[in-house]
């Protein structure tokens, strides 16, 4: 299979969670947990979330804080009547998702036509002081 056949194959087979990947710069298990959240809708302890996943506590944690900083996930702080606190977990609306997702292609998308326009400029001098030579 020559190269551009593996791209084209490439493009072909990827899927929404591989766009989530690459936007977000997610892992399959960040990505897998912020689907458990929006599934149960509900918020839950990070206890729940790894027992959930069938991960230890450290994994779920470390991919909350993850999705908490990219603003895919709200951490709520409740607290204990005889004092004490301790956190609840849910993802963002779906509405709120799609937003920050269509806010993030529009960077990307702005990012890739200054590239663009940077590659072009650098070929056209690059072209030019060839011919000058």
């Amino acid at each position: 299979m020559s190269p551009s056949q593996v791209d084209s194959s490439a493009r072909i087979n990827s899927s929404i969670r591989d766009l989530f990947i690459y936007l977000y710069d997610l892992s399959p298990l960040d990505l897998d947990l912020l689907f458990l959240m929006i599934k149960s809708k509900e918020p839950m302890t990070l206890e729940q979330l790894a027992k959930k996943m069938d991960k230890d506590k450290s994994t779920a944690f470390r991919s909350l804080q993850k999705l908490v900083l990219k603003g895919l996930c709200i951490k709520e702080t409740k607290t204990i009547k005889e004092g004490g606190y301790f956190h609840m977990y849910k993802a963002v609306d779906i509405t709120t998702f799609k937003e920050e997702t269509e806010k993030r292609v529009k960077e990307l998308q702005t990012s890739f036509d200054r590239l663009l326009r940077k590659f072009e400029e650098d070929l056209h001098g690059a072209i030019s002081s060839f011919y000058e030579k």
